[in-house]
């Protein structure tokens, strides 16, 4: 009987939303709106939602409806299924194919079409095309007025009020719908490659050919939509247990962490390789696309550049070993840390490959595990070589299905189709010298059948196009081409009229015994009516069943679990119902949980390891290699660093380190609110919490894995050797600080970092200065800021207190940003150069620093610039005052270069010693204390300042200026006037200077004494003094000021020894009062002249 199309009306109609909900199962969205018109259902009891009426144009130019023309299936004598010839562009009524039969178990597809015999035309035709009431139900499924979940009474509802919450009903439950309900795509399955197209041998002209051009686009138009329909149900699928999850902390939990023993220059260039990734800024901040690439080629210099080469130079296990998952038991622990960081590191970040074009394309997942199974995972390394290479023929190798099947089921189809095409089937003997196996009409028959096969696994995607895109159109289309070729096989070998028996390697034998005997009978007679050996055929059947995709056959063809875990993620068609790879980027840009591989692989990944272990394989579950390779390929991350850690601490933190960054290390679950120590057991256990908290809960693995990655750096005193850019030297606490750095938890951070350094900076003295360096710089690139100056100021202090290294002291304090400390080192300089009347310290005791900073200011500063800008500055500026009041004792005295009384030295000491008058004066401006205007010289000097002054007033001729003048004037009137606490303090340092000069016999430091028992206030007897009293000791202690003092002149020298400042104010004042007139007469004369 043949079919044809029925008699279409000109307008299909969408049924009720209200009267159905399934439909929204296709998950058409805004993206992918229906183009059908809405509009009310055909009048049906049975309320059916096949649409009425001709089907629409676009439906006509489908792969379904367009099956027009002559076209010619493979009949397996030399089919081309490599080549395609364009279509007639005729349309006919030729019939789908000869399956499609009038029973009435047949039922119209989902594809908006109906089929109909030719004999029910005319009862269709006369009963009308509103009697639907024999019809069957939606997508072909039979159904009664009494179906479940239906309503037999029309809908009067408006279809639209309810439209939102039916919408997420349907959506709900197609989330929820089980993995065995009817699926549109395996509709398409059915109606396509399902059926019987290839039934005659001889080849009809009414068949339909599924590799011509036109039929490949229609096809591949189909699947595509079918594919974007399906794909959207599992939007919202939740996330797979984690299998292994327990099995594998038990086993990592219980063994200790592993020492730090890998050589120095592994260490260095591992730290510095991940210490580029935070110091080129990428972070979660970075745009994803940039973050991938560079983790990508980040892993791969640390597997190839660093790891690799060190774990060649391990030596090898002599002693055989078992074949299994991974490297041996007895291997080196850092073999097993590579073996499995390498498949982590392959897994999520496998950098893209460019093309001619220079366009980037990442390998897909089934791809990069198939390279990594070969490089890492590959037993029978010479085994297919060993086939290829046997004589007569490879076929007649006693292991040449098993190396077939292996090769295919690993991913090799290139090495598969080498060797059915090299077979040799006529030279295949029993006995080396017998006849051969096969001759005639059945050799014949093996070579078509067999490159029928090899030209259908030509057409796989993974060769064609070199895509392993499981989830894409092309493999859809694909899987389609092989069930269609595998049904022309079994017709081709057994009949058209074959029963529906088992013939696979893989599927039970229907060569069994049974009770009656007839299924031996009938299998008996299937194998005497083959038109190939029995064995070849079930064997190429198998083949066929992998790259249709059929787990069985899968499992069959792997040799342990690991192998068949990757042949079932490579091979496994699963249902086709995962969604496209944009669709799971959105959504997990919206979780917040982007990585470089799409979490439906990963998913997927974690099934096929489930269904592998449940198969009969060995799984040695006390194996930590094993459990681990586990745990990578479930997405148990946690598991994966647990178990690094037990063999290399370089490797699991950087692992750890790429994870974090790479957003596929589950981040660290949060604290309880509650203070769980208030607990006892017993409530725990009432509450249902565990009361045990390791440190991985309480830090997170990756903190806890840095954490004793740290600590035992900290144990290798020195650690040198080559790094990626050169020759480095670095202490190990040094190198541990930077690893806890980059934990997650700034608290913690902290915590760990004063803890490692505490022991350092005990042992820290005067002569540590390029160790203080190291721990300021690497604290502030850790962003560390307060310990780096706390760190600065201890050596600050150290200095001040025990070396006369003034300048470096001064240093260190404006690295802590300590101004305080900085005044206090300058007023205890300038107060002990205002008691001595001198220079202090003399040029001779300088340090570097000071000195460098005194001659080379400008050049200096930049230099400290570069390390901190704001130190830099601090120190500039508050150094000035008592550089210049140095200045001015070095122009008094003249360093025994000039005439002592040269008027030029003179005036030019004038100069300084108003400019730094004027300092200390700023900070009372007139007469009002003010403390915030930060005046660098104290005015706790001023009297004494005026007192070095009085030297200058009433010289003829004149040799301070009338701006000096002024200067000077409202010194005294500011000091006079400002409050007496400001000026009993600087009266008190007056006296002190003045006695001194007059050489009662008291030392500096006596004096001073003296002064701090008295004073309550001064920048002495404030707690920051502490330091100054400390350096006036020191100074008398070490005999820096030896032997008397050279002056030019010593302004106390005209100063009666009981003279209170008041009385050398009224002499500066009528002296300068004098000077003035003096500057105004000759200002008058010169007017007159």
């Amino acid at each position: 009987m043949s079919f044809r199309f029925s008699q279409f009306s000109s307008s299909p109609s969408t049924p009720d939303r209200g009267s159905r909900k399934a439909l929204s199962g296709s998950g058409y969205t805004a993206d992918h709106p229906s183009t059908t018109p809405a509009g009310p259902p055909p009048p049906s009891s049975a309320l059916s939602f096949t649409p009425a009426g001709d089907p629409s144009p676009s439906y006509l130019q489908s792969s379904i409806g367009a099956m027009s023309g002559k076209i010619k299936a493979p009949n397996f004598g030399r089919p081309n299924l490599t080549q395609s010839r364009p279509s007639s562009g005729r349309r006919s009524n030729a019939p789908l194919g000869r399956s499609i039969r009038s029973s009435s178990l047949r039922q119209p597809s989902n594809l908006s079409k109906e089929y109909h015999g030719e004999d029910e035309e005319e009862d269709q035709d006369d009963e009308g095309e509103n009697e639907n009431t024999a019809r069957a139900g939606t997508y072909g499924l039979p159904y009664d007025d009494t179906t479940e979940g239906e309503d037999t009474e029309p809908d009067n509802t408006n279809p639209l009020d309810d439209e939102d919450e039916e919408d997420r009903e349907a959506d709900l439950d197609d989330m929820m719908r089980d993995e065995a309900e009817y699926d549109v795509e395996e509709e398409l399955l059915r109606e396509i490659a399902g059926t019987e197209p290839y039934g005659d041998p001889d080849g009809d002209t009414d068949l339909m050919m599924l590799t011509t051009a036109a039929a490949d686009e229609r096809i591949s138009r189909e699947a595509e939509d079918i594919f974007r329909a399906s794909s959207l149900r599992s939007t919202m699928a939740p996330k797979r247990d984690l299998k292994y999850a327990t099995l594998a902390k038990d086993l990592y939990g219980q063994s200790q962490f592993a020492k730090v023993s890998e050589p120095d220059n592994v260490i260095i260039q591992t730290e510095e390789l991940i210490n580029r990734l935070y110091d080129e800024g990428v972070g979660p901040e970075d745009d994803e696309e940039k973050l991938d690439d560079t983790l990508a080629h980040a892993s791969v210099r640390l597997v190839k550049e660093i790891w690799g080469p060190h774990a060649e130079e391990l030596s090898n296990v002599s002693q055989e070993h078992a074949a299994k998952v991974g490297p041996s038991v007895h291997a080196p622990y850092f073999e097993k840390a590579l073996y499995l960081a390498r498949l982590a590191l392959q897994i999520h970040h496998t950098p893209a490959a460019r093309d001619e074009f220079g366009a980037a394309k990442t390998p897909a997942l089934p791809a990069i595990l198939f390279e990594w199974q070969y490089e890492q995972h590959n037993l029978d390394r010479e085994q297919t070589n060993a086939v290829l290479n046997h004589r007569p023929s490879p076929a007649g190798h006693s292991l040449f299905w098993q190396i077939v099947f292996n090769t295919l089921v690993r991913g090799d189809i290139a090495k598969t189709i080498q060797l059915l095409d090299s077979a040799g089937w006529e030279f295949v003997k029993k006995q080396p010298r017998g006849e051969p196996v096969y001759s005639g009409q059945v050799l014949s028959n093996i070579k078509r059948v067999v490159e029928d096969l090899c030209l259908v696994m030509g057409l796989c995607p993974a060769v064609s196009d070199g895509s392993w895109d499981i989830h894409s159109s092309d493999w859809t289309l694909f899987r389609l081409k092989a069930k269609a070729a595998k049904e022309g096989l079994v017709t081709f070998t057994e009949g058209k009229e074959r029963a529906n028996f088992s013939s696979s390697r893989f599927a039970e034998s229907d060569f069994a015994d049974s009770g009656n005997g007839r299924a031996s009978l009938a299998g008996l007679a299937r194998k005497a009516e083959s038109r190939i050996p029995w064995d070849i055929y079930e064997n190429l059947q198998s083949l066929y069943a992998i790259l249709i995709g059929e787990p069985e056959a899968i499992l069959a063809a792997a040799q342990d679990w690991c192998e068949a875990t990757i042949g079932l993620f490579g091979w496994w068609d699963n249902g086709h119902n995962k969604r496209s790879l944009s669709i799971s980027h959105s959504r997990s840009l919206q979780l917040g949980s982007q990585t470089g591989v799409d979490d439906d692989f990963l998913d997927r990944l974690a099934l096929c390891l489930q269904n592998a272990t449940e198969a009969d394989f060995h799984f040695d579950s006390a194996d930590p290699i094993e459990v681990a390779v586990a745990s990578a390929f479930e997405g148990n991350v946690e598991g994966v660093i647990g178990f690094l850690r037990l063999w290399s601490l370089p490797i699991a933190s950087s692992v750890a380190e790429i994870a974090s960054l790479g957003r596929w290390l589950p981040p660290q679950e949060p604290q309880n609110l509650i203070n769980m120590s208030d607990f006892d057991m017993e409530e725990l256990e009432v509450l249902g919490m565990n009361q045990s908290t390791g440190s991985d809960e309480k830090d997170g693995i990756k903190d806890t894995t840095l954490i004793h990655y740290a600590r035992s750096l900290k144990d290798r005193r020195h650690i040198s050797g080559t790094g990626l850019h050169g020759r480095v030297s670095r202490e190990g606490w040094e190198m541990a600080v930077q690893v806890v750095g980059r934990m997650d938890s700034p608290e913690r951070s902290e915590q760990l970092v004063q803890e490692l350094l505490q022991s350092v900076i005990s042992t820290i003295d005067e002569d540590s200065r390029e160790t203080v360096d190291k721990i300021w710089r690497l604290l502030n690139e850790l962003g560390m800021i307060n310990f780096a100056e706390d760190t600065a100021e201890t050596f600050g202090d150290i200095l001040a207190k025990d070396t006369f290294r003034f300048g470096e002291a001064l240093w260190y304090y404006a690295l802590a940003h300590r101004p305080g400390k900085v005044r206090d080192v300058l007023n205890t300089l300038m107060s002990i150069s205002l008691v001595e009347s001198t220079t202090y310290p003399p040029e001779s005791e300088l340090d570097s620093t000071l000195k460098q900073l005194l001659r080379e200011r400008t050049a200096t500063l930049q230099q400290f610039a570069k390390q901190d800008l704001e130190a830099a500055e601090l120190l500039g500026k508050m150094l000035s005052g008592y550089a210049t009041l140095r200045k001015f004792y070095e122009l008094r005295d003249g360093n025994g270069k000039s005439t002592q009384k040269s008027l030029l030295r003179r005036q030019q000491a004038a100069t300084a010693l108003a400019a730094v008058i004027a300092s200390a004066d700023d900070n009372i401006r007139g007469g009002l204390y003010d403390d915030t205007r930060d005046a660098v010289v104290s005015e706790d000097f001023l009297l004494a300042l005026l007192g070095e002054a009085s030297v200058f007033v009433g010289q003829s001729p004149p040799v301070i200026t009338l701006e000096q003048i002024d200067t000077l004037l409202k010194a005294i009137e500011d000091i006079e006037t400002v409050g007496s606490r400001v000026y009993d303090a600087s009266d008190e340092f007056f006296k002190l200077v003045l006695a001194s000069g007059h050489g009662k016999g008291s030392t500096p430091a006596d004096l001073l004494k003296q002064s701090t028992s008295s004073l309550g206030g001064s920048f002495m007897m404030t707690g920051s003094s502490m330091i100054a009293s400390q350096l006036h000791q020191s100074v008398v202690r070490s005999g820096v000021m030896k032997g008397p003092v050279k002056r030019a002149w010593d302004w106390r020298g005209n100063v009666f020894s009981g003279s209170s400042s008041g009385d050398v104010l009224k002499q500066i004042r009528l002296g300068l009062t004098r000077d003035l007139a003096n500057l105004w007469l000759e200002q008058a004369d010169s007017v007159i002249l």
